[in-house]
C-alpha cells in the first residue's frame, strides 16, 4: 500500500517524493515545491496547503544540526 499524506484535497504519495524545497528561506515566498523521483513535473503548494505540509514535515523531520551537537555532562 502506498504511503500517503493528505494536504487539503490532494493526496501525496510519499513513496514517489524525491525532495521538498521550502522557497520561503530563499525568496520569502510562502510556497513549497515537491519534486518526484519519477521525473514528473514538480508540484507547487502555496497558502494553506504549503502551511499544512510544512507543519507536518517539521513534526516528522529530524533537525541534523541539533542531532550533531555533543551532549553536555557525562564523563
Amino acid at each position: 500500500m502506498a504511503n500517503l499524506v493528505k494536504i487539503g484535497s490532494l493526496f501525496l504519495n510519499l513513496d514517489l517524493v524525491l525532495r521538498v524545497d521550502d522557497e520561503f528561506h530563499r525568496t520569502k515566498e510562502d510556497r513549497l515545491v515537491v519534486y518526484f523521483s519519477s521525473g514528473d513535473e514538480p508540484l507547487t503548494l502555496a497558502g494553506r496547503e504549503a502551511d499544512d505540509l510544512r507543519t507536518w514535515l517539521n513534526t516528522v523531520a529530524t533537525n541534523l544540526h541539533q542531532a550533531a551537537e555533543p551532549e553536555s555532562g557525562g564523563m
